[in-house]
């Protein structure tokens, strides 16, 4: 009980420290359709001579009436921002987004933190597989930043990361790693999982958990915040190098949104 209390209480401390820091158009002469006079000057008769001076008439401006006779302007539609083409096939795929209003939807899930849900959530019960009564999860995912900021959940992450220390730091140590103490997971940890949000500071370099690549391993990274004494010795790719997830989709990532692979079929 006091592990957790002290818990408790680290994490409390990082969401508030998390939060605290958190007319004329400038047209000239030669933009006027007009044309300058016209000088035509006639010579004398070949043989001739004459006293009189040459002939000059002066034409006035002319201006050209329109061809009404051309086609009207092409014009070129603006492109359904409901459909993208599939780089692969050339298709489309065809999206349609409702724009039904917010409280339309029952939300399910969260996902900001990667797995805050699951790993920080009742931790002990895995996923339930065994019978294990997970539905404190469902509560969790239909709840928001503001109940994080109210503490609402800081005993359930307490258990959750007692519970992966007390089972899991043999194995990194029979690893060859160093597992971190409770108050360097609530330090690595604590401010990416609260509140369970996406954090992201465009003046640093993007890759999870500032901000989130398609490609990033977010689950090894996750977990080695939450496990591992992080370090020159001991990064926050450490488990992505092993790795202990799949290390890649199975399918190459699009060059273009939606970026996505293509669906199996």
């Amino acid at each position: 009980m006091k592990t957790h209390n002290f818990i408790s209480t680290l994490l409390g401390s990082t969401l508030l420290l998390s939060l605290g820091a958190c007319g004329d158009n400038g047209s000239s002469d030669e933009d006027s359709t007009g044309t300058p006079p016209v000088t035509s000057t006639t010579p004398p008769p070949t043989g001739t001579t004459t006293d009189e001076p040459p002939t000059t008439t002066d034409a006035p401006p002319t201006t050209e009436d329109p061809d009404t006779t051309l086609p009207p302007p092409t014009t070129t539609e603006d492109p359904d921002p409901t459909t993208t083409t599939d780089p692969t096939t050339g298709g489309d795929f065809g999206f349609n987004f409702a724009e039904d209003d917010y409280d339309a939807y029952t939300q399910i899930d969260r996902h900001g933190a990667v797995e805050a849900g699951t790993a920080g959530i009742r931790a002990s019960a895995g996923l339930g597989l065994n019978g294990e009564d997970i539905a404190i999860r469902d509560d969790y995912n239909a709840s928001n930043p503001e109940e994080d900021a109210a503490m609402v959940w800081f005993g359930e992450i307490a258990e959750s990361v007692t519970f992966f220390h007390d089972n899991l730091d043999d194995d990194i140590m029979g690893l060859g790693l160093v597992p971190a103490t409770i108050m360097e997971t609530v330090t690595q940890a604590g401010p990416v999982i609260l509140p369970d949000t996406i954090k992201y500071d465009p003046t640093q370099p993007t890759a999870y958990p500032n901000g989130r690549k398609l490609t990033d391993q977010v689950v090894d990274i996750t977990l080695a915040a939450v496990l591992l004494k992080l370090g020159p010795m001991q990064p926050l790719d450490t488990f992505a190098k092993l790795p202990l997830n799949p290390p890649e989709n199975d399918v190459p990532f699009a060059g273009e949104f939606p970026f996505l692979a293509p669906p199996h079929l």
